[in-house]
């Protein structure tokens, strides 16, 4: 968050030369990288647009599609360009499709790195599959800064989203903290997705005791341990290690990982690459 605030501050204060020429947001689904994408749009008073398919059947018109987005974003400046699943629309795929592909990243990266457009076009990426984008598309000079997102780590990172949960839907409590703190300990780990669940949850609880009573400590603790989240465990270890191994900087990681040896972490990489680095 100071990283993006700082950013956003540079573009509003018009120093360009600090802006970098891309973002990458990287980590498992669910951590809430297109809210904070959007949130840094707002910030940055950047008008943002989305890329949505432009592919087409006919030869030559997909090239030609992209050509015209790029003009428009050329025009309108002082533009955020977010891509979401990256890995899908720019990942490395064969020349199938007569080549169309490949020129449609070389295209997008020959834009990319055009100097001229630091600080007026910022594009935004996002992946949970990093490792399936074209390694010359992450370079610096076009996704210079790479920010790594991750599930909440400890009770108090549950915290805040849970409060967030309990504002966005509108759910009364009795909750204080940090004195239920400790109600969250199973929780930890879970995606934004999950933490929402569990909040309804307590409340439908909450309700089936006296219709549109507050959250108590007993509805969450109730609902925490019996919320049970569908997900691949090694999967989602193997996206938050690629988004470690992704980050700019050591400073952005969860101790956990920025305190570990990097031989410890590459061998773990490694077995789960193998082991599920195939999945989708």
């Amino acid at each position: 968050k100071k990283d993006l605030s700082q950013i956003a501050k540079n573009i509003r204060e018009g120093r360009r030369n600090r802006v970098p020429m891309g973002l990458l947001f990287t980590g498992p689904m669910g951590t809430g990288k297109t809210f904070v994408a959007e949130a840094f749009a707002k910030e940055s008073g950047l008008t943002a647009i989305k890329f949505k398919n432009f592919r087409s059947k006919w030869v030559g018109a997909t090239e030609g599609n992209l050509e015209r987005i790029l003009q428009v974003v050329q025009a309108i400046g002082q533009v955020m360009v977010i891509i979401d699943e990256c890995d899908r629309a720019f990942g490395n795929q064969g020349d199938e499709d007569g080549g169309t592909n490949s020129r449609v990243i070389a295209r997008i990266k020959e834009f990319m790195s055009d100097t001229a457009n630091r600080g007026r076009v910022l594009f935004v990426l996002m992946s949970n599959r990093p490792d399936k984008v074209d390694i010359d598309l992450k370079r610096a000079g076009r996704l210079d800064r790479k920010i790594p997102f991750f599930y909440p780590q400890t009770p108090a990172e549950v915290e805040t989203i849970l409060l967030a949960q309990l504002r966005k839907n509108k759910v009364q409590s009795e909750l204080r903290f940090p004195e239920h703190r400790g109600l969250l300990e199973p929780v930890v780990g879970m995606s934004n997705a999950d933490i929402e669940a569990i909040v309804l949850l307590s409340s439908d609880y909450a309700s089936s005791r006296v219709e549109g009573a507050a959250v108590q400590a007993d509805d969450l603790s109730r609902a925490a341990h019996d919320y049970l989240p569908s997900r691949d465990l090694e999967m989602l270890e193997f996206m938050e290690l690629l988004a470690v191994f992704e980050a700019s900087n050591r400073r952005m990681l969860p101790a956990k990982y920025a305190d570990m040896p990097i031989v410890e972490l590459q061998a773990r990489l490694q077995l789960l690459k193998a082991t599920v680095g195939s999945r989708r």
